[in-house]
């Protein structure tokens, strides 16, 4: 679910057997972060990440 933020890019994130957490586009790094309190295997983050990014078309 996208998040009103006038800063970044935010969404929070809610997972069946989890808590939500919410993952965020940082615009200085341009590198996605994850709350800390984010108890889930990083790959399944990365998967989310990919799910929510801007696909680019060739």
């Amino acid at each position: 679910m996208r998040i009103q933020d006038d800063f970044h890019e935010t969404y929070a994130v809610i997972l069946d057997g989890y808590h939500s957490f919410c993952i965020w586009l940082d615009n200085k790094t341009e590198k996605w972060c994850a709350s800390k309190n984010a108890v889930i295997d990083p790959d399944a983050i990365d998967e989310i990440i990919n799910r929510i990014s801007p696909q680019t078309s060739y």
